[in-house]
C-alpha cells in the first residue's frame, strides 16, 4: 500500500470567442443617463450603421459619459464624450471596422479579446488526467504494484495575455477612403493564446 503523486503540465492553443471595441464618439449632447445617451444623434447613427450589419444595439454598451462646457455650466450648449463598448463575433470586425471609418467623431481606443478560458479548460484538464492515469499505472507496474484508486486530485489553468492585433488609431488611418465597405487592414481579424493547466494527482497503490 501506498502513495503515488503524478503531476502533468499540458497547454493548448484557445481561439478568441468574442471581441470588444472600446470606443470614443464626440458630439454635441444635454444627455444624461444610459437611455438618453442612446438616443444622441452621433450615438443613434452608429447603433442603426452597426444594426445594418447585423450586430443588434443590444451589443453596444454605454460605458461612460463626460460632459464639457465653455462656459463651465451644465446647460444645452454642452460637448459629450460617450464612451462605447460593442461586442461582436471575430467575423464581424471587419464589417464593424469598415463602419468606424465613415465615423469621423469617433476614435477607437482599443480591441479587447474575449477567451472562454473555462470551457477551453474542460478538455484540457481531462486530457491532463487521462495522461496523468497512464503515468500512474506505468510506474505502479515497474514497481510491482497497480492502482487501486485516488486519494486526491487538484487542477489549476492560466492564460497568457493576449496583444491586440489592432494598434490604437489604426482603423482612423483609413478615414480618408470614406467607405463603407468591410476594412482590410492586411490583419487576421481573430486572436489566439496559450492556455496552460496543471493536474496533481495521488494515486493508491497496493499489490
Amino acid at each position: 500500500m501506498g502513495i503515488l503523486r503524478i503531476t502533468v503540465d499540458d497547454t493548448a492553443t484557445v481561439a478568441a470567442s468574442s471581441a470588444k471595441l472600446h470606443l470614443v464618439v464626440k458630439g454635441a449632447a444635454a444627455v444624461l443617463g444610459n437611455a438618453a445617451v442612446k438616443r444622441a444623434a452621433e450615438v443613434r447613427e452608429l447603433v442603426a450603421a452597426l444594426a445594418k450589419a447585423g450586430i443588434g444595439e443590444d451589443k453596444v454598451e454605454v460605458a461612460g459619459v463626460q460632459l464639457s462646457s465653455s462656459t463651465n455650466l451644465l446647460g444645452r450648449n454642452q460637448r459629450a464624450e460617450i464612451s462605447l463598448t460593442v461586442s461582436l463575433e471575430p467575423d464581424q470586425l471587419p464589417s464593424a471596422l469598415g463602419i468606424l471609418t465613415d465615423s469621423p467623431n469617433l476614435t477607437l481606443e482599443s480591441l479587447e479579446w474575449v477567451f472562454d478560458t473555462f470551457e477551453a479548460s474542460i478538455p484540457l484538464t481531462a486530457g491532463a488526467m487521462v495522461k496523468a492515469r497512464r503515468k500512474a499505472d506505468a510506474v505502479a507496474a515497474a514497481a510491482g504494484l497497480r492502482i487501486t484508486g485516488i486519494t486526491n486530485a487538484s487542477d489549476s489553468w492560466s492564460m497568457v495575455a493576449p496583444r491586440e492585433a489592432l494598434a490604437y488609431g489604426a482603423p482612423m488611418a483609413a478615414r480618408s477612403m470614406k467607405s463603407s465597405a468591410d476594412l482590410d487592414l492586411g490583419l487576421d481579424y481573430s486572436s489566439s493564446t496559450q492556455l496552460s493547466v496543471h493536474v496533481s494527482v495521488d494515486f493508491e497503490m497496493a499489490e
